[in-house]
């Protein structure tokens, strides 16, 4: 019976982990593309990407991808660049970062 409710409960709490499609969806990308590697907002260079990791987090090697802004001015749509890239990313297990700026 524990391990049942072990079971359980694990399935519950993964069940409860937003995807990122669902987190992301309050978001828009409107203005924003992305070329090479660089996402620009209406035109104007917004974001480079400044590096590429192997990291070790929660036990598991992941990628990550991080993108500098070029102004504290986008410091507003860093989530709508990480909304970006995550649709526009071919391999689903990067893990996308903006570095603010102050």
């Amino acid at each position: 019976m524990k391990q049942f409710i072990l079971i359980s409960s694990i399935a519950i709490l993964a069940g409860c982990t937003p995807k990122p499609s669902a987190l992301l969806s309050g978001y828009s990308t409107e203005g924003l593309t992305y070329e090479n590697t660089s996402v620009y907002y209406n035109g104007q260079l917004a974001a480079t990407l400044g590096s590429v990791e192997v990291a070790l987090d929660d036990g598991k090697l992941v990628q990550e991808a991080t993108f500098v802004l070029t102004s504290s001015e986008y410091n507003d749509i860093a989530i709508n660049i990480i909304k970006l890239i995550h649709e526009k990313k071919e391999d689903p297990n990067w893990e996308i970062e903006v570095e603010l700026k102050l």
